[in-house]
């Protein structure tokens, strides 16, 4: 079955990937273009070799951290350089940009959506096919959101191993050697001249903002009063504690405030709760689409249950921002990255602001890990499914984390 042809139907909303030939190749001169002025890659010939070493027509994982806006992006190029068609898995809400235009557009540049938080086993289904067709990529963030954390990869979800231990079992049943390549890339950005003096100023528009007085501290301290003042817990802050005693207070203040946010919606939606044992990110996604595919249902909720689900729907989407907060990650001499990103997060959450901009222009390090061929894993996958997925995704994120670090 062509990915043109699979029916759009088979669930709410779905949409699938319309590869084009020629808006690909337009996007992908442009996208080249646009890099080399603001996130020039650094892509070493070894690396690109491992992803053409690898058997032609064997299913093709690529696996990526997600810590920028920019990496689908870095992926598009990586495309272009191996002249391989990539398909790539992205949430479903960016299909709804532009009144649904930029969702036609992700489509034709080889799309298809998945609902974030919900079973969408349709979307899995069109992944594992894709898988099997081989003689291209099928592309994923694991970590499922944005985290705006460079240097750290943060939990990846199991449905990536699944995926690919899925298409094994079911083309061995026709072609006992066949097997599929799970490939790690790690993306870094680095910022090409000092940032000091444009992160000082941002910090300024945060803090006039917030009604807050610029002082004589460090961008740290800086940082963190701007970010108990978002959390309301200035008074918990203290010039007479050293900046780790303050990270370590505000990030059981970021927890704490997750908590509420979550909290208030599963009181008010009890049979919407998910595994307490679960992260936060997964609990709150979960309701997120179940409030979603209610307020669907036009003619069974009144236009105010509507308004009380989009409400809560923001504030779900606040406490899963707020996993990337992470105080701790601006501790010891942070790097002028470390410090950006952690900017780029306030403006987001102060100026309301969609996508925050990076401070300047940056190099982009992009890293292949050596490929994992799944099909040793095959028996073990079939005897407790559940176990291995969650060792190979631990695995899977150890090893981007390292090519982060190396």
């Amino acid at each position: 079955m062509k990915s043109t042809d699979f029916p759009a139907n088979l669930a709410t909303g779905f949409r699938p990937a319309k590869h084009s030939r020629l808006i690909i190749l337009t996007v992908q001169l442009w996208n080249a273009f646009d890099l080399a002025r603001h996130n020039r890659l650094r892509l070493e010939v070894r690396d690109l070799e491992i992803l053409k070493n690898l058997p032609k027509d064997s299913g093709l994982i690529l696996t990526a951290n997600h810590s920028d806006e920019a990496d689908p992006r870095v992926c598009i190029e990586l495309s272009r350089r191996l002249s391989l068609q990539f398909t790539y898995m992205i949430n479903a809400e960016a299909f709804q940009q532009w009144h649904g235009l930029y969702g036609w557009l992700l489509q034709h540049l080889g799309d298809f959506s998945v609902e974030r938080g919900g079973n969408d086993q349709t979307a899995r289904r069109y992944a594992v096919d894709i898988i099997k067709k081989g003689h291209g990529a099928l592309v994923m963030f694991p970590e499922g959101e944005i985290s705006y954390l460079n240097d750290q990869v943060q939990p990846f979800k199991t449905g990536v191993i699944h995926m690919g231990l899925q298409a094994i079992t079911e083309t061995r049943k026709t072609n006992s050697s066949w097997t599929a390549y799970l490939v790690p890339v790690a993306i870094k950005y680095y910022y090409r001249k000092p940032i000091g003096l444009i992160l000082d100023k941002r910090i300024r528009a945060i803090e006039k903002r917030l009604f807050l007085q610029a002082g004589s501290f460090t961008f740290q301290e800086k940082i963190i009063r701007i970010m108990a003042k978002i959390l309301k817990c200035q008074e918990l802050i203290s010039r007479g504690q050293t900046v780790s005693e303050q990270l370590a207070q505000l990030k059981e203040q970021v927890r704490l405030a997750q908590d509420s946010l979550l909290s208030k919606a599963e009181t008010e939606y009890p049979q919407l709760q998910a595994d307490p044992k679960a992260q936060i990110v997964d609990r709150a996604q979960k309701i997120i689409f179940s409030l979603r595919e209610q307020s669907r249902r036009k003619k069974l909720f009144s236009s105010a249950t509507r308004i009380q689900h989009q409400n809560n729907i923001k504030g779900l989407k606040k406490a899963i921002q707020m996993a990337g907060w992470q105080p701790e990650y601006i501790g010891i001499t942070p790097s002028e990255e470390r410090l950006a990103e952690t900017v780029m997060k306030l403006e987001r959450e102060v100026f309301k602001l969609k996508t925050p901009r990076p401070l300047g222009n940056r190099d982009c390090l992009v890293r292949v890990g050596p490929p994992l061929d799944l099909s040793p894993y095959v028996e073990a996958y079939q005897k407790n499914p559940s176990v291995l997925a969650h060792r190979l995704t631990e695995e899977l994120r150890d090893s981007i984390q390292l090519l982060l670090e190396k």
